[in-house]
């Protein structure tokens, strides 16, 4: 006998192998899971501000437009910056229009949620950027500013 208490004679490890197994063939974790969970955890970067989601238009009751044919306004804050963004995808693809308040000179990327950049685009003077991306999956964007001030990312929508 060992004195390892992670170890004893007749272990069961090679049956416990055999159910991971077993578990992952007949009962995989779905890749969508796998995706959602990769993205809660992919935000944390210590050199990254997150901004929270103030307000969402598709969260509001009234309304005089169908959802389906409304653009959908976001606002996101971080400690020192707005992003109001307004998405349309009512298209072929999505067009994302979007404003930082205050207008600063920035690089906004609109990031998938497998962490490939899929657009860049800059701030012009007012604050003001424009996208059109194809449509489908989930997105996130990260505004990247001069140093020493922080990337800010915004939740996925």
């Amino acid at each position: 006998m060992t004195n390892n208490p992670t170890q004893s004679e007749g272990s069961d490890d090679p049956l416990l192998a055999q159910l991971r197994r077993l578990a992952r063939t007949v009962d995989p974790v779905p890749n969508e899971v796998t995706a959602y969970a990769r993205a809660a955890l992919g935000w944390r970067r210590v050199d990254t501000e997150l901004a929270e989601l103030l307000d969402d238009s598709r969260l509001a009751v009234a309304g005089t437009r169908s959802v389906a044919e409304a653009a959908r306004s976001l606002t996101f804050r971080s400690s020192d910056l707005q992003v109001d963004v307004e998405v349309d995808d009512s298209g072929d693809g999505i067009l994302l229009l979007g404003q930082l308040v205050p207008a600063v000179d920035a690089e906004i990327d609109v990031q998938r949620d497998d962490g490939t950049t899929l657009a860049t685009a800059s701030a012009d003077e007012l604050g003001r950027f424009r996208f059109e991306l194809p449509g489908g999956g989930r997105i996130r964007l990260v505004v990247r500013r001069e140093a020493p001030a922080p990337p800010v990312e915004t939740s996925w929508i």
